[in-house]
């Protein structure tokens, strides 16, 4: 572990360059929840009024409007062949220079920082002493390379204007109560009880949840804490420009194996953040990256046995997108991608000597149908599958 600082440090700063991309932007480049005026109709006006005779009058409406169906499908192509391997091909199709760029040094970044990874390993052997960084840099790279990918598919697919928008503020209280259901050939629970509850008082958030096995000893309960620097809070902060945040977060979570005899106890922290893509191109408006890079220290007891000791990291990433603009429903919806382990979902079985080795993947939505009520559901694969849906109570509506 000794490289950890070092390379801490850097994922630090790399997180910081992309929460502070919004401050880089265009100047002319409206943000997502910029609201909407009668400029440019006034401006279109004016200038059908000072145009010369037989002059074509300026037009102040948004290039990709004149796009047509034919090259959106061309684009939508260039985005999965050959935009599998060379991101932002389909923003180039489309004639979006800028944001397709942007994409292209993103994914070459990650591939890059993936390669590194995979080559500081080999040499290594996977010593203990160079993991952690290794560990850290290979899934910082796989976040850029697969957020660059699927930014690419949303731009030449999503609507004019995106699928929608973030919330300026967040609730003060948020509840939760659902079931999940967990496949695990290993261990004999299957389905749970999950309730949950959010308080938050401006920037800070007080989190507690819990997993209760119905056919089975087993319980899982976490605790966790979390200063919010910058982006939405409760309404009575600053009011948030988008849906970018960035946080750090203290957790706590005790996982007891009742029935099968031993239980683990984990501390951690977690640096996370989340960036509007629509700062990157207008194209992209609507849809959001989020990445964090955590570790924590894990305690097992097996039956009578002394405590045993174990180092986690925990390093995540998602790239999502905002649903409505407006009224209800509203939401949002995610692929996300978690390293850690000591879930219910684990981590990946592969062939290979990389089994194990990856984390697992999944999908998670939030869907509100009124200021006061909503649903949250989501699924995980790795060496189980989890399923989950649960009702969403804010008790004061919504902000």
């Amino acid at each position: 572990m000794l490289g950890l600082p070092r390379t801490t440090g850097h994922l630090l700063a790399l997180l910081a360059l992309l929460v502070a991309a919004p401050a880089q932007a265009d100047e002319a480049e409206d943000l997502p929840d910029a609201p909407t005026t009668a400029a440019p109709a006034k401006a279109s006006s004016a200038a059908r009024a000072s145009a010369a005779p037989g002059e074509a009058p300026a037009s102040a409406a948004p290039a990709s409007q004149a796009i047509s169906p034919g090259r959106r499908a061309l684009a939508a192509t260039g985005a999965v062949i050959p935009g599998l391997l060379v991101h932002g091909t389909g923003h180039l199709l489309l004639g979006e220079r800028r944001t397709g760029l942007s994409l292209l040094a993103l994914g070459g970044a990650g591939t890059g920082l993936v390669v590194g990874g995979l080559g500081g390993a080999a040499v290594s052997g996977a010593s203990r002493r160079v993991i952690a960084p290794i560990v850290l840099t290979t899934v910082t790279g796989a976040g850029l390379f697969g957020i660059s990918l699927l930014a690419d598919l949303y731009g030449v697919l999503a609507p004019e204007g995106g699928t929608g928008s973030p919330l300026a503020a967040l609730p003060w209280v948020e509840t939760q109560l659902g079931v999940a259901y967990v496949h695990d050939p290993t261990f004999a629970y299957r389905t749970f009880l999950v309730p949950g509850m959010d308080l938050r008082l401006r920037s800070l958030r007080l989190s507690g949840s819990g997993w209760f096995a119905l056919n089975d000893d087993n319980a899982r309960l976490r605790a966790e804490t979390a200063y919010r620097f910058l982006g939405p809070g409760t309404p009575d902060g600053p009011r948030a420009a988008d849906g970018s945040f960035l946080e750090i977060e203290a957790a706590v979570t005790h996982h007891r194996y009742t029935s099968d005899g031993f239980s683990m106890t984990t501390g951690e922290v977690a640096l996370q953040g989340r960036l509007d893509l629509a700062h990157i191109g207008p194209t992209l408006r609507g849809s959001f990256a989020e990445m964090g890079w955590g570790i924590g220290l894990e305690a097992y007891r097996h039956g009578w046995r002394p405590l045993e000791g174990n180092e986690i990291l925990t390093p995540h990433f998602a790239f999502g997108m905002y649903l409505g603009h407006e009224g209800y429903p509203r939401g949002e919806a995610k692929v996300v991608y978690e390293h850690r382990h000591d879930g219910y979902a684990a981590g990946a079985k592969i062939t290979g000597l990389g089994s194990g080795v990856p984390g697992h993947l999944g999908l998670q939505g939030r869907l509100y149908a009124s200021p006061r009520w909503g649903l949250l559901a989501g699924v995980q694969a790795g060496s189980a599958y989890v399923g989950r849906l649960s009702l969403l109570l804010r008790p004061g509506g919504s902000p």
